[in-house]
């Protein structure tokens, strides 16, 4: 198995450890708008959706007043988002074998900025991209060529690039860019996401995506 000549990784479940951030958000803004909490793992078909998808399915016909309370309560908040275990070790991995990466998100960019900072990540990655940033959200392939596109890699071929990501959003990204599709199967919907994309390679997390590379590097 050849080595990819460049990596881009969605963010939330993938490197940042933001299911319960995000879930908690969502459920101090339907509070305030007087809904319910989600119910044990309600939310978990949600996470990684466009945010025009989620606004809807939660707060319809409040949409507009769910998105300003949900920044406010994410903006005072986000720093205290950890990162998945073994996402630095990972990075320095690849950084290492000089491997670009960059992230593809459907945060918005501010955010994701920030929390790459607040990481101290910065070195790592020669792109990102987020939420409104290229024609379509993911799941479109968009914002994945505007990310290889920034990070001066538009002369690679697609099988060249591996996309990392937890969802369903992630690896239709990946197919319909033409690149191979890394799986981090963490989630409790794993075996139909295997059945429905077969991805090029399912790991349980960073720290088994982390051992591949090593192995693949020698």
């Amino acid at each position: 198995m050849k080595l990819p000549k460049a990596i881009f990784f969605d963010w939330d479940g993938t490197l940042a450890d933001s299911y319960a951030f995000l879930e908690g958000a969502h459920n101090h803004v339907r509070m305030q708008l007087g809904k319910p909490s989600f119910r044990e793992n309600e939310f978990q078909q949600y996470f990684g959706q466009p945010r025009e998808i989620l606004y809807k399915a939660f707060y319809a016909p409040h949409e507009e007043e769910a998105k300003k309370m949900f920044e406010v309560y994410v903006r005072e908040h986000h720093l205290k988002l950890p990162a998945l275990p073994g996402a630095e070790d990972l990075l320095k991995t690849l950084h290492a074998a000089g491997i670009p990466c960059g992230v593809v998100s459907n945060k918005k960019p501010e955010f994701i900025e920030t929390e790459i900072r607040n990481f101290g990540w910065e070195a790592y990655f020669v792109a990102s991209v987020g939420a409104g940033e290229a024609s379509a959200d993911k799941p479109s392939p968009a914002p994945l060529r505007l990310a290889v596109e920034r990070a001066g890699l538009a002369g690679l071929e697609p099988d060249d690039i591996w996309f990392v990501g937890d969802t369903d959003n992630d690896l239709m990204c990946a197919r319909d860019y033409g690149c191979p599709g890394i799986l981090l199967g963490h989630m409790p919907n794993t075996p139909q996401l295997v059945a429905e994309f077969a991805p090029f390679l399912v790991v349980k997390d960073c720290h088994e995506l982390d051992e591949f590379m090593l192995q693949c590097s020698k």
